[in-house]
């Protein structure tokens, strides 16, 4: 399961993470909030974290 780590994101305009998510488990409901994955979508597979430059995505 992945997670997004407030303190970590800097909320990039265009978020890579949530671009590769193929099931669409990371989700942002507003520009200024950082983005959150849902936790009944998201398979754990992790590309997210791998494409995020700022390791503001991690495995819980």
């Amino acid at each position: 399961m992945a997670h997004v780590v407030e303190e970590r994101c800097h909320l990039c305009r265009r978020c890579l993470a949530q671009r590769v998510c193929r099931i669409r488990a990371i989700m942002r409901i507003d520009e200024d909030e950082t983005p959150v994955v849902d936790v009944h979508r998201c398979r754990g597979c992790l590309l997210c974290a791998t494409e995020c430059p700022y390791d503001a995505i991690v495995s819980v």
